[in-house]
């Protein structure tokens, strides 16, 4: 019987200590909420410079009634975004004491977004993802107006070891759900040959999509894309208020 009161009072003080524990794990303010999101934010994007306004939270469990963040060299996707402004409303956020391990959304109201991303940080990720690649040589991405051109060096093996040029020329659009940048109405060339369909596949993938923000931990909307010789400009329609 007292082997049952001594494990029953260790087991209450156990439950006790990880109850305290947990809450001062957990931030007690809405500023020191606010803080840690910013944080959380900061580490997942890698930006050079950012800003959060928050209106209506983050409560104690992860609300946010309406969150605006400006951030200068934002890296999604593994591509740097040179300045980027998203808006969202109504955001759940998993609960505040997990977000210095993870940051999620989820679920999210209005999003609005705008954001440029520039030719040379394109290429900067295209060269990171050929290394190591035993077909791909080289990738590299040239903007105008009117299109957006691919060319790249592709190493194949026929009779003897063959070095292609590639060249695959489109125009850009949002998915129907706004999460990613692909090229459309796309044209392939190889040296002059017929592509085989591997080939066209293995092009295709390579370079599809432009910038995939799904993999964006804020919620990321794209309608409207405008190029120039040296950048890509995003927008969602409605355009962000800020």
């Amino acid at each position: 019987m007292r082997k049952r009161t001594i494990l029953a009072v260790c087991t209450a003080l156990f439950l006790f200590a990880a109850e305290v524990a947990w809450a001062q794990a957990a931030p007690q303010s809405e500023a020191e909420r606010a803080a840690l999101l910013k944080a959380a934010l900061e580490k997942k994007f890698s930006p050079q410079s950012m800003e959060v306004r928050l209106e209506g939270g983050p409560d104690a469990k992860g609300f946010v009634k309406k969150a605006t963040v400006r951030a200068k060299g934002a890296v999604i996707d593994k591509l740097r975004v040179e300045s980027l402004v998203m808006e969202a409303s109504d955001l759940q956020f998993n609960p505040p004491e997990e977000w210095e391990k993870n940051l999620e959304v989820k679920s999210a109201g209005d999003t609005r977004s705008r954001g440029v991303i520039l030719e040379t940080d394109i290429n900067a990720a295209m060269k990171e993802s050929v290394k190591g690649d035993k077909k791909w040589k080289s990738i590299r991405m040239d903007l105008s107006p009117t299109q957006i051109k691919a060319v790249g060096v592709y190493e194949t093996h026929f009779l003897f070891k063959l070095h292609l040029v590639v060249k695959l020329t489109g125009k850009l659009a949002a998915s129907p759900d706004g999460k990613q940048i692909f090229i459309r109405d796309y044209k392939l060339n190889v040296s002059g040959l017929t592509m085989p369909q591997g080939l066209t596949e293995d092009v295709i993938e390579k370079v599809q999509p432009i910038i995939d923000f799904r993999e964006s931990v804020f919620p990321v909307s794209v309608k409207k894309i405008v190029m120039d010789d040296t950048s890509i400009s995003f927008v969602s329609d409605p355009p962000p208020a800020q």
